[in-house]
């Protein structure tokens, strides 16, 4: 058997002639032939580049082949190569395989359902086989639903597993339904033992089919819905079990909620499944009305609204409120899902007319989950436990479930619906994960590449789709926000009096945020004043406004709208409320300067109880309630964020009043007034000037950081400092002492204590120091899909860069640059400011000398390892790019570079991945990260990389070399790497051919740049004598530039000198050197570099030379016709006194060493020609 060559490509070509004979073997029924034919081709494959596809065919015919031989043993391996099959095709770059995929997934369900008819085979493992050949079918049939093979193949092993044990079903699945059915049915009591189950009781069963779920969801839930399982869960999630049936043991209590809440996750899970919903779950099956009915029902238990005189059982269960609201999100979830498809799914033919070919997935199976459902619901949970005397601690749980329900309820755009689908799916199986990545709304997004391959007409027609959905998707989204925050349903005042209400900090800004998405969704601001109008307490959305003089309307002049007497008696009501109704309209202030910033100004401003939101908000901050001043901490923190608000909070910092948020015990609150201060403080510059008040506010944050979750020090308990998980879209106090820290960070001096090891005055000696904090939360489990992340991955990159840099990048792509602007502002200025601002400069400048010993300092305190586990957990884009140029900065230090690697700055980048159509932002990152790639190899020795990590850098940087959008310095930076890690061994230059990098090397020797056509110019030198480099040099057309880029010494010596060196290394090969003296211009060539005057130039030329009469005949004649011979004799006998020559010619140490260079070499020609 022959070998593979270096590059792959002949094991490839043995590998298809094997497969050719195998495929002609069993054609003529020679089926041991054929297994061996295939198994010869698989072992030429298994070391070639890009061989996924050809892999798994040849395990797909092999396994066909021990398909038609049906022993136990034959069709084990079938199902064995089907399974090594599947695995080659997932990791294949092709996309369309699903012709391969089908018939792979077809011949292991038939071997599987052969397996299960083996008389040697017990009823479990039949009934795992069957089960696995199910899946197998059902997946095949997802993509391919026509084949009808397939479908005759499912009826077969449906009809077995219904004959298991005896007929009937008795699969474990059917087995607990029957159980459950008779526990359910009017008068049922459940089945008595040794009946079916034997002892196993209503909760039992139920978690019987949560365990087949989790093993195999596609086939478990078609089984649950085949066999009537949905009427008889719904029953269960309604109703619970009767007295005795939740439990085998009579004497043991009754957990109805249990089943209850198991019922409903059972129902959830399978809704994770088009196919279930479609076929078993339609809107009279799986009603959402009556999922309302339930949680609304939980939700007047735990208020205590049904009166004395009803025994209701206690108060209302949580469990079975959220677990409805799952299901309820996996329906909305469900029917966006086919609203996209419905949208996008018809081909769009060449001509750009939309063809007619309506999804059986849209077929209207299901309706639109009911928008009065939806609000009902979501407006009980978030009144979850408000009855009178209610507790501020009540659950928190319905009304976070209400918040998912709402989110995806008005989800506005595909990015929207995307991110509810994530969150519907999170606490899923991987199974039901996957499934949920594969139907992703903004898939339907064209890509560049999509755009490159449609034609004018198809790109137009699929423009005005997507716009077609956008308005149609907008428009339902504002419809619902406006029926769930209509003074009608109450959902908005339901969801303000749920965050004033209650102690949980972070239910509270998750309300908070949520407010701000729905106000975002308004085009028109309003249109969002409007809708907001009575929750603010003002009497006009007009004020604030202009007239037609333009002047401001105030208040006092406004045309009022006759209020009728019962809204005035509601509105007196409100007014009563006091303190209650200021920090709702509070809360719904902050909301809005998060989600719709000129709303939010203009509502503290003007319409915060008709221009009195000032007065509330220091109502607020004195009431001494922890609630109220939560509020107002996070109502300043976010004003503060919006320019035009920030003017409104001077007074507050002027007259004292934030001091008593600042020094409130509560972290929370604190958190919120310094992230205050801080913003104001640098937007106003105040902090450039007065140093002690920078470091009071750097001492809040850092206290921030070591807070726990109730706000108490963890310096108190040792154990306490090690960092918690930290859940997903959750605040904490830690968020806000990040945040302030990312403020500071800007400043000089705060970054060089921070890098220091700085602690505040009177720490515990045992606490670690902000920069050890900083990395052990960034560290923590599920840091990177975290709020504070993008906080974290500032505060790195600003600890990494200098403030001049900063600005140096703030003209990248300008017309002019930073030099030319300052020098402009310097004219503007009187010699008294300019001296000033030097003032200025030389106490806020960062000398590159102190930068890069601070990054060497972040290198030694793990911050790299830190960067990686936020890169690796992170879904945000804006995160991953500010790490990424974090890294990026940190590479341009090359001693940190070997550290970086090793803590796996390298491999993260390399590993990273944005799919096959990626947008403008990702195509960003992902520059990004082949930057970091070129940063940190340019100068790293190849021989402490791995060779994954070696052949792994060559594809990411000839992909930044050839884009277009890349900088100069990146691609001069790519092609130094790239050179370096040529030059290291033949497997490396392997890679570079293999991925067509001499085109896109020879390419880049063309920039505009000098520097760029050098290090191109160099790094095809570093491929020399690679079988494919030299044949790219022995053509004409590329020999006549290389010559060119030689002579050409004069206006860039550096290429030439590359030039001529990588003509010099190619010597050696008889080819080339025939090729070379072939040229007309060679002799010009040979004189021009033997005279140019160039010491080293004249020492490569001189190689050359040498090299070139080594071969003898016409090669040696060639370069005695050029006269080098005598000028080589001639050069000798001038300057053969080096030490006279050196003198004479005032020559630096480099050109001594390259003038005895040159000397040895000429008279070694001479010797040569003599």
């Amino acid at each position: 058997m022959a070998s593979p060559t270096a590059t792959g490509g002949g094991g490839l070509a043995e590998a298809e002639a094997l497969k050719g004979r195998g495929n002609d073997a069993f054609r003529q029924g020679d089926v041991d032939g054929a297994i061996e034919c295939y198994t010869s081709a698989l072992k030429c494959v298994d070391s070639a580049h890009n061989s996924g596809v050809v892999a798994a065919t040849l395990l797909s015919n092999r396994a066909m082949c021990h398909l038609k031989q049906p022993t136990p043993q034959s069709l084990k391996s079938c199902v064995d190569d089907c399974a090594a099959a599947l695995e080659r095709l997932d990791r294949a770059s092709e996309t369309d395989t699903n012709s391969l995929r089908g018939k792979i997934l077809y011949r292991r369900a038939r071997a599987l359902f052969l397996l299960s008819q083996s008389p040697a085979a017990d009823e479990d493992e039949k009934e795992k086989n069957l089960n696995a050949a199910a899946k197998d079918l059902l997946q095949l049939l997802s993509f391919d639903g026509e084949n009808k093979e397939a479908a005759t193949l499912l009826r077969a092993v449906r009809a077995q597993h219904g004959s298991l044990g005896g007929g009937g079903g008795r699969n474990k699945i059917s087995r607990a339904l029957d159980v459950l059915k008779k526990v359910v049915s009017p008068g049922g009591n459940g089945a008595k033992s040794g009946e079916d189950g034997g002892k196993m009781d209503a909760l039992q069963c139920l978690r019987i089919i949560q365990g087949a779920l989790a093993e195999d969801i596609a086939s478990s839930s078609e089984e649950i819905g085949r066999r009537g399982g949905v009427p008889i869960l719904m029953g269960i999630a309604r109703h619970g079990v009767p007295q005795g049936a939740s439990t085998a043991k009579p004497q043991d209590p009754v957990n109805p909620e249990q089943c209850r809440v198991a019922a409903l996750h059972i129902l959830s899970a399978c809704c994770s499944h088009d196919a279930f919903i479609i076929n078993y779950a339609g809107r009279n099956a799986l009603p959402p009305a009556q999922l309302a009915q339930v949680v609304e029902e939980e939700a007047a238990l735990s208020n205590d609204l049904c009166g004395d005189d009803v025994d209701l059982g206690g108060g209302g269960s949580a469990d079975v409120a959220v677990a409805a609201m799952a299901l309820l999100v996996r329906l909305i979830v469900h029917w966006d899902h086919q609203e996209v498809v419905r949208f996008f799914a018809p081909k769009i033919s060449e001509d750009g007319t939309i063809e007619e070919n309506v999804s059986s997935l849209s077929a209207g199976h299901m309706a639109e989950v009911d928008g009065s459902s939806i609000c009902r619901v979501a407006t009980a949970a978030f009144l979850w436990g408000a009855g009178d005397g209610a507790a501020a601690d009540t659950d928190a749980r319905p009304p976070r479930a209400a918040l998912d329900l709402i989110s995806a309820w008005t989800a506005s755009d595909l990015d929207a619906l995307d991110a509810a689908s994530d969150a519907c799916y999170a606490p899923s199986s991987d199974s039901a994960k996957q499934a949920a990545r594969g139907k992703k709304a903004s898939q339907h997004r064209l890509s560049q590449e999509d755009i490159k391959r449609m034609k004018p007409r198809q790109v137009a027609a699929h423009r005005q789709r997507e716009g077609e959905y956008r308005r149609s998707n907008l428009k339902r989204a504002i419809e619902h926000i406006d029926a769930f925050c209509s003074d009608e349903t109450g959902g908005l005042d339901a969801m303000l009096a749920c965050a004033s209400r209650t102690n949980d900090h972070r239910l509270r800004r998750e309300v908070g945020l949520q407010i701000g998405r729905m106000m975002s969704v308004y085009e028109e601001d309003d249109d969002a004043k409007k809708l907001i109008l009575r929750a603010l307490g003002c009497t006009n959305w007009k004020v604030g406004k202009e007239d037609e003089d333009g002047n401001e309307i105030p208040v006092s002049t406004l045309t009022i709208e006759e209020i009728d007497e019962e809204k005035e008696a509601e509105m007196k009501m409100e007014n009563e409320e006091g303190l209650f109704a200021a920090m709702k309209r509070g809360q719904l202030t902050a909301s809005l300067l998060i989600g719709r910033p000129n709303v939010g100004t203009w509502a503290l401003k003007h319409g915060w109880s008709d221009g009195l939101g000032i007065d509330e908000l220091k109502r607020l901050i004195s009431s001494n309630d922890p609630r109220a001043m939560s509020i107002a901490s996070e109502l300043v923190s976010a004003a503060s964020s919006v320019e035009s608000a920030r003017p409104l909070l001077i007074t507050l910092v002027q007259e004292g009043t934030l001091e008593n948020l600042l020094s409130h015990p509560d972290a929370d609150v604190r958190s919120g007034a310094a992230s205050c201060a801080a913003k104001i403080g640098l937007a106003s510059k105040a902090l450039s000037a007065d140093e002690g008040e920078a470091m009071g506010l750097l001492d809040i944050a850092i206290e921030l950081l070591f807070l726990d979750e109730k706000g108490g020090s963890q310096a108190k308990d040792e154990a306490l400092n090690k960092v918690p998980s930290v859940a997903v879209g959750e605040s904490t106090s830690m968020d806000r002492g990040i945040e302030v820290l990312a403020y500071l960070a800007s400043k000089t001096f705060v970054k060089e204590k921070v890098a220091s090891g700085y602690k505040p005055a009177g720490s515990p000696a045992s606490r670690p120091t902000t920069l050890q904090r900083l990395v052990e939360i960034a560290l923590a489990p599920n840091s990177g899909d975290a709020q504070m992340a993008y906080g974290l991955a500032g505060i790195f990159n600003l600890l990494a860069v200098s403030i001049e840099t900063l600005r140096k990048e703030a003209f990248i792509g300008k017309e002019i640059t930073k030099e030319q602007y300052d020098q402009l502002q310097s004219m503007g200025r009187t010699k008294e400011e300019n001296a000033v601002e030097a003032k200025k400069e030389e106490r806020e400048g960062d000398d590159p000398t102190a930068v890069a010993e601070r990054i060497r300092k972040l290198a030694n305190a793990n911050v790299p390892r830190a960067m990686v586990k936020l890169l690796e957990g992170s879904k945000s884009d804006a995160t991953q790019e500010k790490l990424l140029e974090g890294m990026g900065r940190m590479a341009s230090e090359p001693s940190v570079r070997g550290i970086m690697i090793q803590q796996g700055c390298l491999t993260t980048c390399l590993q990273l991945d944005k799919g096959d159509k990626t947008n403008e932002a990702e195509k960003k990152i992902l520059r990004q990260a082949q930057s970091c790639v070129a940063k940190l190899l340019v100068t790293t020795n190849p021989g402490i990389l791995t060779v994954s990590q070696r052949s792994g850098s060559v594809g990411p940087l000839l992909k930044l070399i050839k884009d277009s959008d890349a900088l100069d310095l990146q691609h001069f930076e790519a092609l130094m790497s790239l050179t370096n890690l040529a030059g290291f061994d033949n497997e490396t230059k392997n890679r570079v051919v293999a991925q067509k990098g001499i085109p896109i090397l020879s390419y880049s020797m063309f920039s505009d740049h000098p520097m760029v056509r050098t290090a191109g110019t160099e790094a095809l030198c570093n491929m020399v004598p690679h079988p494919e480099m030299m044949e790219y040099l022995v053509k004409p057309d590329n020999l006549r530039v290389w010559i060119a880029f030689s002579l050409d010494y004069e206006e860039n010596l550096n290429c030439a000198r590359a030039a001529v060196g990588c003509l010099a290394m190619a010597a050696p090969d008889p080819e080339f050197a025939k090729a070379l003296v072939a040229m007309p211009n060679f002799d010009e060539f040979a004189r021009a570099m033997m005279e140019c005057g160039q010491l080293e130039l004249m020492h490569r030329a001189l190689a050359l030379m040498v090299g070139l009469i080594e071969h003898g005949g016409e090669c040696k004649e060639a370069v005695v016709a050029t006269g080098a011979g005598p000028f080589c004799d001639a050069y000798v006998k001038t300057y053969q006194d080096e030490k006279k020559t050196m003198k004479d010619f005032n020559m630096s140490q480099g050109e001594r060493g390259s003038l005895a260079a040159t000397l040895t070499l000429a008279k070694e020609v001479s010797q040569l020609l003599g």
